[in-house]
């Protein structure tokens, strides 16, 4: 299926739990893109996001190019939180998710 959660430390790809569905529908917190530098860095920087938020959720990281059409993105990397997609087609930094975590969760 190519959609792996990326939520804990991999040694490699082997070891990526494939991810059902179901798990991405209950997923708050996905990026996706997983292929370039930008989307590795965007995944990497919104797990730190949360970390120093507290928040003690996985994020999941889709680098199917069919899953991601699912959400009308055509450029990534994109961030995903609660099913919305939030901002696409740049590098978001630590700082950038934090806000946008921030306002998802005032709405």
């Amino acid at each position: 299926m190519g959609i792996f959660n990326f939520g804990k430390k991999l040694k490699n790809v082997e070891e990526a739990v494939i991810m059902g569905k179901g798990d991405i529908e209950k997923a708050n917190y996905i990026v996706l893109g997983a292929c370039c530098k930008k989307s590795t860095d965007t995944f990497e920087n919104t797990k730190a996001a949360l970390k120093i938020m507290g928040i003690e959720e996985n994020v999941v990281n889709i680098g199917d190019s069919m899953e991601i059409a699912k959400y009308g993105v055509m450029q990534t990397p994109a961030l995903v939180i609660n099913n919305k997609v939030v901002s696409y087609g740049k590098l978001l930094k630590v700082e950038d998710v934090i806000k946008l975590i921030e306002k998802e969760r005032i709405i």
